[in-house]
């Protein structure tokens, strides 16, 4: 979901790369306005909103004159991602025991990975690599484009408090801190555990992103303690 914060600038929330608890952040330090698009809207579908979304804003334009297509193409965006390797995890941990397609009635980030299901870990890896190589990369590659800050789900406080100083919002990074986990994911089959061989292929596959986003030496470390 893209949420529209008091002063105009924009979180777009990348899947499973703690966007609720990042809602919830705002939301606690007074800071959010309202939701703009859909959930999961990419920096595009933002700045071109009477396409993407037209029902949806002609429905809230009486109540929020002041939230034109112009205005949202020049405001400050931001996202998280995280290092690709455990957004496997994530998303495993989230979906086994019950793969469904997402709003099937709509775009979704996820719908290029949708048959790919299986309870088991390194098989729903090995699915992705073979239906869509590199998916996290192409994936974050649809968000990047048009931001102006990305920050990491591993550091979300600190980051989102970087965020929002950037855009002229200022709050107590220890107001941030207190917020507690959301959304966190009950595994239902299991913790997921990588077979080094499908490790090493999803690393080469996601090399773009673990690059891009400082994740090379994270990424290292999980590949010597799985080797």
């Amino acid at each position: 979901m893209a949420e529209l914060l008091r002063n105009g600038a924009v979180f777009i929330h990348v899947p499973k790369c703690g966007g609720n608890w990042v809602r919830e952040a705002l939301r606690q330090s007074g800071l959010w306005r309202c939701r703009i698009g859909y959930k999961h809207s990419t920096p595009e579908q933002i700045d071109d909103v009477w396409r993407f979304h037209r029902w949806q804003f002609i429905r809230h334009l009486p109540t929020r004159p002041d939230v034109t297509p112009g205005r949202l193409r020049r405001s400050f965006k931001f996202a998280f991602v995280r290092n690709p390797i455990t957004w496997y995890e994530s998303w495993w941990k989230f979906m086994a025991g019950d793969w469904h397609p997402w709003e099937a009635d709509r775009w979704h980030p996820q719908r290029p990975i949708d048959d790919c299901g299986d309870d088991d870990f390194n098989r729903f890896v090995e699915n992705v690599l073979r239906e869509r190589p590199g998916y996290v990369s192409e994936m974050y590659g649809w968000y990047a484009r048009g931001l102006d800050f990305v920050g990491r789900a591993e550091h979300l406080a600190d980051d989102l408090h970087r965020a929002l100083g950037r855009c002229g919002l200022n709050v107590e990074l220890g107001t941030l801190r207190r917020v507690p986990a959301t959304n966190v994911s009950e595994p239902r089959c299991g913790a997921p555990v990588w077979d080094s061989a499908v490790l090493r292929r999803v690393i080469a596959a996601e090399a773009p992103a673990i690059t891009r986003y400082g994740y090379d030496e994270a990424t290292e470390e999980l590949r010597r303690e799985h080797a």
